[in-house]
């Protein structure tokens, strides 16, 4: 275990010394080129530059891919390349708004790009039961999951730095879990993805300097079903990430199916002198962050903040089933 301290620590300091270097370099190219959006959630509805997916995406895979040059871990190598599909449909998507039904599916060929690698064993730990045998179902799930995952992380995208501090907030609790399940390539591609989007937080928190688009959301998220399936913790990461799935699947029930962001023409919420509070109509679609503010308005870094605990709690439950209710 002493052994990994040294490179899981050049994954992270890589990464974010390169993700900083990309943001200064992005950015200012962003804001020529006129990629700017508007900031709904602000009076006035400043425009920000985004995405800057690339300067994330790009900072990961060349320190993970400098870590398997390092190691014999090949299964980081698959990492790179699932991840990165995940971030040029995203990338597709933020120049050419791809359809509410395409998305989701173009999202599982990610995940059956990692199982063509070969990086994956189908025995996930399950709480109660231990460690399963799952042969022929598994596949089915490692789809969905992918889908599931990358979704539930671009729905939680919706304020300012509340997907990365999140996704923070979600996933730390199980490093402890990674640790123990020896899963280095897991833990390496993890920590590579904190130190991506840590400069990435410090522009996109209030007030956000710059957004990331569906190229960062959807890398992040197929990131995560990664991880998760390298380590065989797949369940654990599943409750860990409860309020990203249940964000995502409570507006899609309540406007009825699948349907691009900028599309849905009733808002869910309202925003008044930058306070937000759940839209009355009951047309609305119902979201976290209506969900938070359905009994006041609250300012955009309250919110932030209370979804972080939220998450943060999850993170905890999942750590805790793991120790102390999954056999090993």
């Amino acid at each position: 275990m002493l052994a990994w301290i040294a490179p899981l620590a050049l994954a992270v300091a890589l990464s974010a010394i390169l993700s900083e270097a990309f943001h200064r370099s992005l950015i200012p190219k962003l804001i020529a080129k006129g990629r700017l959006s508007e900031d709904v959630h602000k009076p006035g509805r400043p425009k920000v530059p985004e995405p800057a997916g690339p300067a994330v995406y790009l900072s990961f895979a060349v320190a993970v891919m400098v870590l398997a040059s390092m190691t014999d871990q090949v299964s980081l190598e698959a990492v790179v390349a699932s991840t990165g599909l995940a971030f040029l449909i995203g990338l597709l998507d933020d120049i050419s708004p791809l359809g509410p039904k395409t998305k989701p599916f173009l999202l599982t060929l990610p995940a059956l790009l990692l199982m063509a690698s070969g990086a994956i064993v189908p025995r996930p730990y399950l709480p109660i039961l231990g460690r399963a045998r799952l042969y022929y179902t598994y596949w089915v799930i490692l789809v969905a999951m992918f889908t599931v995952f990358s979704n539930g992380v671009n729905m939680m995208d919706a304020l300012n730095g509340m997907m990365p501090l999140s996704v923070f907030a979600s996933t730390a609790p199980l490093v402890p879990v990674l640790i123990s399940l020896k899963s280095f390539s897991g833990l390496a591609s993890l920590l590579a993805l904190y130190g991506s989007l840590l400069p990435y937080y410090a522009r996109n928190r209030y007030p956000a300097k710059v957004f990331g688009g569906d190229s960062n959301s959807l890398f992040v998220g197929a990131a995560l079903a990664s991880v998760a399936s390298l380590s065989n913790s797949e369940a654990f990461f599943a409750i860990s990430l409860m309020p990203f799935m249940v964000s995502g699947f409570s507006i899609i029930a309540s406007i009825g199916g699948l349907m691009e962001r900028r599309d849905i023409r009733i808002r869910p919420v309202l925003v008044e002198g930058g306070v937000i509070r759940a839209n009355p109509d009951k047309r609305a679609p119902i979201s976290l962050i209506a969900v938070l503010t359905s009994d006041r308005g609250k300012t955009e870094p309250r919110i932030v903040r209370e979804v972080a605990l939220i998450s943060l709690l999850s993170g905890l439950l999942a750590c805790i089933t793991f120790f102390l209710l999954t056999p090993r």
